[in-house]
């Protein structure tokens, strides 16, 4: 065939008018398949670099507080700084019985802090120069300043007290001793506390505790570290562990996710593979304590879900993994509800990328709109019950519900199958049955952030370690995740709890020991102590719960 923009204008010329409109009309249709594809190739490039530098907020209108871009990683002194003077010391003093001007805010700050007094004076010599005829003492001013004692370590050294028989007869006592950790082990409560708390709170490689421990001249080896975070997982949180999983099937609602890393053997790194961290997370609504479950497995296949929720029988809230859909299909005990901020947050990323005025995303647009819509009237009945919440989200929310479906239906289909809009589409339409279930239930909430926000530690302590170097490593770190984010939900001081709670277990663990010693293989502890070890306990809280703040 003939290229028609090869024509010279004599042979134009010579052509009838049906043959033009033909050419015309041929162009044309080029011309919207070029400009279609050049779309469709600008939508994609802005999508790709608004994945690799743009910032990770789903607000296209705000920018995100919490990110940092990278001049602010260098300058974070100046750009958290809000220029406010500090307070001039009168503006603190205290008399010991008067309290003239105080600072609220700092005194809630310091309070439960340990302290150091001291004493100012002035010498007899002074006060006699000053005061030839005598002196008397007012009140005393006071005012607090904070400081700090870099990582100080101490060795307990114990004197264990043997009392022998003056008679002779044999007989030997010795002094009760504390319970150890680990048999033959130095490490301690505190020791082992403060390794979880900057591992898996602080997100700080062993690596780099271990080289801190090596600048104060304690010289304790990565791998010593790493077994100790095993044992101590195995030993004393995975009782605890254990009984958690228990408390989480007494939700009707449990949230999950699930995020991958790598499992690097040392000795064979380019043997690393994919693994997965799932975690379950019980409902806000039907809950009475909060409890967290990692699960640490080695595939992304449902069957580990299904096997982890053996016996449960409620709604399940996830995002649009497959694995799920499959779960769904298999159990009639289990029902999958979708996430609404997953179908959100595919348009929000067209958004951003694209910009709003462009036509490009003005679909894309829309449809962030009426998602953020019904999240707006949603949460406006978080207070109201569960049948209450029933009837709004009915009267209310499923007109709403019903016409996104039906325009993303309509809209669907005049876009290019490829576009990152028909996708976005596609994915709600895919998801419908289960984006629709939480009208039908009350505890059920429109999002998974549950399950996510109780995952973005790991993800955030991935971001240090890079990978695990063994499957006994990653089940420990599933464990002690468990317990800290459980102890986080349910508001405790995480190293104090910890501390106490390696200190406690301990303790069970050297009776048990005794008791199997005497009793024979056949022993069977009966660990009813854990209910006094939960967080949520009477106890725990009163011993560790955060302080509240003041408003």
């Amino acid at each position: 065939m003939k290229d028609f923009t090869q024509l010279s204008t004599e042979e134009l010329n010579k052509m009838n008018k049906q043959v033009l409109i033909a050419i015309i009309g041929s162009l044309q249709s080029q011309l919207n398949s070029i400009s279609g594809q050049l779309e469709l190739l600008t939508e994609q490039v802005a999508l790709m670099n608004q994945r690799s530098f743009g910032r990770k907020t789903e607000r296209a209108d705000q920018i995100d507080p919490n990110q940092l871009n990278l001049f602010e990683v260098f300058n974070e002194p100046e750009v958290y700084s809000d220029d406010s003077p500090e307070p001039e010391v009168s503006e603190i003093i205290v008399s010991s019985h008067t309290r003239k001007k105080s600072n609220q805010k700092r005194e809630h700050d310091l309070e439960g802090l340990p302290a150091r007094i001291f004493e100012h004076t002035l010498t007899k010599e002074e006060l006699d120069e000053k005061f030839p005829n005598g002196y008397k003492e007012l009140p005393f001013e006071t005012y607090k300043r904070l400081s700090i004692i870099p990582q100080t370590f101490l060795v307990d050294e114990h004197h264990v007290h043997v009392y022998v028989s003056k008679n002779n007869d044999g007989t030997i006592a010795r002094a009760e001793r504390p319970a150890d950790v680990m048999r033959d082990c130095i490490a301690t409560p505190s020791l082992i506390a403060a390794l979880i708390n900057g591992k898996y709170v602080n997100h700080l490689p062993l690596e780099r505790q271990s080289k801190c421990y090596k600048e104060n001249g304690v010289n304790l080896e990565v791998n010593t570290l790493a077994n100790w975070m095993i044992n101590v997982s195995e030993r004393h949180l995975a009782p605890i562990c254990d009984e958690l999983h228990n408390y989480l099937y007494d939700s009707r609602v449990i949230h999950v996710d699930e995020t991958p890393f790598r499992v690097i053997m040392k000795d064979h790194p380019e043997d690393g593979d994919v693994n997965y961290m799932w975690v379950y997370r019980n409902g806000k609504c039907d809950s009475k304590y909060p409890v967290v479950i990692y699960d640490f497995q080695r595939t992304r296949n449902s069957s580990h879900a299904d096997e982890f929720l053996q016996g449960y029988s409620g709604t399940l809230v996830t995002d649009g993994f497959s694995g799920y859909d499959s779960l769904d299909r298999r159990r009639n005990d289990l029902k999958v509800a979708g996430c609404w901020i997953h179908a959100k947050r595919k348009f929000a990323e067209i958004v951003k990328a694209v910009g709003s005025e462009k036509a490009v995303s003005a679909i894309a647009v829309k449809a962030s709109k009426k998602i953020s819509e019904m999240f707006h009237i949603d949460n406006q009945w978080d207070d109201l019950s569960k049948r209450a919440r029933e009837k709004q989200r009915q009267q209310v929310l499923k007109p709403k519900v019903d016409d996104f479906f039906e325009w993303a239906k309509k809209v669907v289909i005049t876009l290019p199958a490829g576009s990152a809009t028909a996708r976005g589409l596609n994915y709600c339409i895919n998801q419908e049955e289960h984006l629709r279930v939480f009208l039908c239930d009350g505890n059920v909430p429109m999002d998974n952030n549950r399950a996510e926000q109780a995952i973005r530690p790991f993800t955030l302590g991935r971001k240090n370690w890079v990978t695990m170097y063994s499957p006994k490593g990653a089940s420990a770190s599933a464990i002690i995740y468990s317990l800290i984010e459980t102890a986080k939900a349910n508001e405790l001081r995480l190293y104090d709890y910890f501390e106490f709670l390696i200190a406690e277990m301990s303790k069970h663990l050297r009776e048990e020991a005794r008791q199997k010693k005497l009793l024979g293989e056949d022993y069977i502890p009966d660990r009813k102590y854990i209910q006094d070890l939960l967080p949520w306990s009477k106890n725990i809280q009163k011993q560790f719960h955060l302080p509240k703040k003041k408003s």
